[in-house]
């Protein structure tokens, strides 16, 4: 959400500066531009595209850009509910530390070690945050390339020019046939550093809040294993919270959480 908010405030800083040089957007469209960068960018990022299956590529991807912030105190009152019930609320998991929970009760169940149930877990994390991580590696190597393609727009532009200018060109064209060449590097140091490299720094960024909470839920499952008093677990995943206004109670935590429509279909 933080990424369209953020797009749409840069596109228009872009409306108005145009705006205010008394240019529309007709001044800024070319179709060979438009063509040579898009065109090539996309087949980049076909070329380089990460070895995994293409839904958990675009799922992922979605989840990552368009989906909610999660809310890590409503996350934390659900290891609390785990702890109780041995399960969670939500029958249909999906999201990577919903998955570490169901997973670690399995283990309990099947009478694995503490050890055993720690190892797996952070082994199947650091899978998947590779993976994660490879798709915005991809996204950001394919950033280098629309500048480039952009670039060479502006030189099949030039060429056109030069042709028009031997074969007698209007001089008065000549500025806006130079212009409309100028056009396709536009267009390449737009689509790098308002598009790819924000993305890949989302995902990033947003990984981030999955590993603490990857981090919560290991501890979550250890602690049942341990089988730790409920006050103590409080005082151990308040520590997740930090600074958050709110702070998990024992009473409070036993309530029943609800969920979101936004959240479960981002899941």
């Amino acid at each position: 959400m933080n990424f369209i908010i953020g797009f749409f405030v840069a596109v228009a800083g872009l409306i108005a500066a145009s705006m205010h040089l008394e240019q529309g957007p007709k001044d800024f469209w070319d179709f060979v531009a438009f063509a040579v960068v898009s065109g090539g960018t996309l087949s980049v990022l076909v070329m380089t595209r990460p070895k995994m299956k293409l839904k958990f590529l675009m799922t992922n991807f979605a989840y990552y850009l368009f989906g909610p912030k999660k809310d890590k105190v409503k996350f934390i009152k659900r290891c609390f509910k785990a702890m109780t019930d041995r399960k969670l609320e939500n029958a249909q998991i999906k999201r990577i530390e919903d998955k570490m929970i169901v997973d670690g009760l399995e283990m309990i169940e099947l009478g694995f070690s503490k050890e055993k149930i720690e190892d797996i877990l952070a082994d199947r994390y650091i899978a998947y945050k590779k993976s994660i991580m490879a798709i915005s590696s991809w996204i950001k190597r394919c950033a280098k390339y629309p500048p480039a393609f952009g670039l060479g727009g502006t030189v099949l532009g030039l060429i056109h020019l030069m042709k028009g200018i031997s074969g007698g060109l209007d001089p008065k064209d000549t500025g806006l046939l130079m212009a409309v060449a100028l056009v396709a590097t536009l267009y390449g140091l737009l689509l790098s550093n308002l598009v790819l490299n924000p993305i890949s720094e989302a995902i990033a960024e947003k990984l981030k809040s999955d590993e603490e909470l990857s981090e919560a839920a290991i501890r979550t499952v250890l602690m049942i294993k341990d089988g730790h008093n409920l006050l103590e677990s409080q005082e151990a995943l308040n520590s997740y919270l930090g600074d958050e206004k709110e702070k998990i109670n024992f009473m409070s935590a036993m309530g029943p959480i609800q969920e979101t429509d936004e959240e479960v279909a981002a899941a």
